[in-house]
């Protein structure tokens, strides 16, 4: 277990699409998302590197795990570990409610657990989970407490945008996790949506575009028109096999007045790259709120 400068430990899930070994090098904890093999065996998210997955999606589709939640036992030992590493409270962050009854578990674990604990849903996924958990570090080390901490990662939540363009949705239909654009004939048209995930935490449309070329043209004006004279604003990119479609995507996006702080371009990793499917690129954007705005 991480330590860190305050008593509150942060532990999220393999939602966010890093190992555990990635996580702890940033503070805080992970518990790992199952996996369930066509031939019968299992392992979890904490077993793949983001490269290793998408060399096994690209050569055999068909022989990918399905995810499922991690069991009520795993929690309880995570916030046990807190508790003996000297933490007085624990926070959750977990994938969206959306997606996964992963935030279901972790409630049933928060009601009887060791130290107090609070569970918050982070109403999206990969590495949009990974920014609100820094963020939620960021704040636990200002010196806010639990509950200025949750008002202070659900402004950063609320008004964060992760806008994806699929190459296909065939893998968000075939794994259930379509939302609202299973009605789409995208691949029929060359239809590029472009989606995002609505305060429910389910995946919907922002808008539809013809081909890739119009949907990043078009990404950066949903940008532009989101944070208007914004100074706080930070922003990555996310790609699946290619990082040349993300950098293609930057391109567009540098053209802004206002585009951000760039912080990089990351990988999707197996438990979002399942769903998403080769081609996919994603642009992130959030602001980095002072936490003692937030300490009163």
């Amino acid at each position: 277990m991480p330590k860190n400068e305050s008593k509150i430990a942060i532990i999220t899930d393999g939602g966010c699409d890093l190992t555990n070994d990635e996580v702890l090098a940033r503070g805080y904890s992970l518990i790992p998302i199952p996996l369930a093999f066509p031939d019968g065996s299992t392992s979890d998210s904490d077993s793949f590197a983001a490269r290793d997955f998408w060399e096994a999606l690209l050569s055999d589709y068909e022989s990918l795990p399905k995810t499922s939640q991690p069991n009520r036992m795993t929690y309880d030992q995570k916030i046990q570990e807190a508790a003996d590493a000297g933490f007085e409270e624990v926070l959750l962050i977990t994938i969206s409610t959306g997606l996964s009854a992963t935030h279901d578990v972790a409630l049933m674990a928060a009601e009887n657990a060791v130290i107090p604990t609070r569970v918050f849903d982070s109403r999206i996924c990969t590495w949009a989970m990974v920014a609100l958990c820094d963020q939620a570090l960021k704040a636990v080390n200002a010196g806010l407490t639990m509950d200025q901490t949750i008002n202070y990662l659900s402004a950063v939540r609320d008004d964060m945008n992760l806008l994806i363009v699929f190459d296909t949705l065939e893998y968000l239909v075939r794994g259930g996790r379509a939302g609202r654009t299973a009605g789409l004939l995208a691949s029929a048209l060359d239809i590029k949506p472009i989606c995002t995930f609505e305060l429910d935490g389910v995946i919907d449309t922002v808008k539809k575009t013809r081909g890739r070329k119009k949907a990043f043209q078009t990404i950066p004006k949903i940008i532009g028109e989101s944070y208007k004279d914004v100074d706080d604003l930070k922003y990555l990119l996310l790609r699946a096999e290619s990082e040349d479609v993300a950098n293609e995507l930057n391109e567009k996006i540098q053209e802004l007045e206002n585009p951000g702080t760039f912080v990089g371009i990351e990988q999707i990793g197996i438990i979002v790259g399942i769903y998403a499917g080769p081609g996919t690129a994603a642009s992130l954007h959030w602001r980095d709120l002072d936490p003692s705005d937030f300490a009163k």
